[in-house]
């Protein structure tokens, strides 16, 4: 069966909210007991090439790791990648999510994720997506699953009828994109009367310029496009036994926990989802990543139970003393915890044990907050890649197989994409498969000079390119 992703391949690459070690923190600040990720069964549905997954399946060799799409062309794809990084705790088939379930056992799974699939497949297919999240997860387990939301939904739709309209009957992918980007490109320009609604539509147009080609032919332009309620999300949700944890999203994390202080009502799981679902009409929001479970989340706030995992930032100190992140201030005013953030940032990719930072549980609601507003990442483990390079380097069998195969955005063990483009530093990843030490590597011709060699190494040790 051809798809347009067939037609068309859609850019996959990884998303940090699907990742199951954020899916565990936010399950463990709930109360709940999750499965530890490097040991768990992870399915991917609709993920494509499923590189995502992959990137997965490299960071843990213990983990079992199962992903499936309709488009032949995709899977064929990941399966390349994961033979040519000889990784084998990864299986990919083309599947239809309507006849999944025979597929895969009951409770075979304790993490799934669906991003991307349900807010853009027919109504059958959506209710088959949620009844097969229901069947595969296990009693521990979290569900992901991302959508286009309601109320910025109304605004893409309006988008979309617009496009359609310009595309006609236009049937050649490229001759659509370019007829898209042309009608975009003009409608994109403010005019002096502007409406309030027309100049959202018009900033909507403007960033939807920005998109990759293959991202504007599928989302807006795919044969469904069905942008949907958190409400009405968490209500097939319960249909099938499952209770809304939170969200994924920046900002949202604590969406599924009643305010600090707050009596707890008969229903917080409805008391949530309604200050959620306002919030969400009061911000415009575009779109959501929420989670699910089976069992019933604690809707209050105990940030003592972050005080056993590890910590992550890109923060950087100002002289001032105040810190930046893409663009933003981030004020920490307690001295003692902005010093030891300031000591996670200074070895950042690496990750510290929160324990031996603060055991203070002021210091821990304030790295909760932070950690929704991802200024900072938690997770239920120390990273899986090392601060330098062992006697014998090896760089991630993902990377060296995405290298073999001539691909520039290689997945790194941080969950990150990372444009390497540079010659010298592409064959000194693939040199560095394990079975040579420093010494040896340095006399291979990688083009970076021997004295080099080590300093190189360790740079890629800190990209989290390296599991040795």
């Amino acid at each position: 069966m051809t798809t347009p992703y067939d037609r068309v391949a859609y850019p996959t690459t990884m998303f940090a909210q699907t990742h199951p070690e954020r899916l565990a923190v936010l399950a463990t600040l709930a109360g709940l007991d999750p499965v530890p990720p490097q040991c768990a069964r992870i399915l991917e549905i609709g993920g494509g090439t499923c590189v995502n997954l992959l990137s997965m399946a490299a960071m843990w060799p213990d983990c079992d790791a199962h992903g499936f799409d309709l488009s032949a062309n995709a899977i064929a794809r990941g399966q390349e990648i994961a033979d040519a990084s000889g990784i084998t705790n990864v299986t990919l088939a083309v599947e239809d999510i309507c006849n999944a379930h025979e597929r895969y056992p009951a409770g075979s799974f304790d993490y799934v994720i669906a991003h991307g699939v349900y807010a853009w497949v027919p109504d059958h297919v959506r209710e088959a997506t949620m009844r097969l999240i229901a069947h595969c997860l296990s009693d521990r387990g979290v569900g992901f699953v991302s959508y286009n939301a309601m109320p910025g939904g109304h605004i893409r739709l309006i988008m979309r009828e617009m496009l359609l309209d310009a595309i006609g009957e236009i049937d050649d992918p490229d001759a659509r994109i370019a007829a898209v980007r042309d009608f975009l490109e003009a409608y994109a320009r403010p005019q002096p009367d502007d409406e309030p609604l027309a100049k959202t539509l018009r900033q909507q147009a403007e960033s939807m310029l920005k998109r990759p080609d293959a991202v504007l032919f599928h989302d807006e332009l795919g044969p469904c496009f069905n942008p949907q309620r958190l409400m009405d999300v968490a209500e097939a949700a319960a249909s099938n036994g499952l209770v809304f944890l939170t969200d994924a999203g920046r900002n949202r994390h604590l969406d599924g926990f009643l305010p600090d202080g707050r009596a707890v009502p008969d229903d917080p799981e409805y008391a949530v989802l309604l200050a959620a679902s306002r919030d969400d009409y009061a911000s415009l929001r575009y779109f959501r990543q929420s989670l699910f479970v089976k069992q019933e989340p604690d809707r209050t706030i105990d940030a003592t139970r972050i005080a056993g995992m590890w910590i992550s930032t890109k923060l950087q100190r100002l002289d001032d003393g105040s810190f930046t992140h893409g663009g933003d201030s981030v004020n920490i005013a307690d001295a003692d915890l902005a010093a030891a953030i300031a000591r996670v940032a200074a070895v950042h990719p690496q990750r510290l044990a929160i324990s031996a930072l603060t055991d203070n549980p002021e210091h821990l609601r304030v790295i909760v907050q932070l950690f929704a507003e991802w200024y900072v990442n938690l997770y239920p483990d120390p990273a899986p890649f090392p601060f330098g390079p062992s006697e014998k380097p090896c760089a991630s069998p993902l990377v060296r197989g995405m290298l073999g195969l001539g691909e520039t955005m290689l997945c790194t063990l941080d969950h990150t994409v990372l444009k390497i483009e540079q010659p010298e530093l592409r064959a000194l990843l693939m040199a560095a498969d394990g079975m040579r030490s420093i010494a040896e590597i340095a006399t291979l011709n990688t083009g970076i000079p021997p004295e080099d060699t080590h300093a190189a190494l360790t740079a890629c040790c800190g990209k989290a390119l390296m599991i040795g």
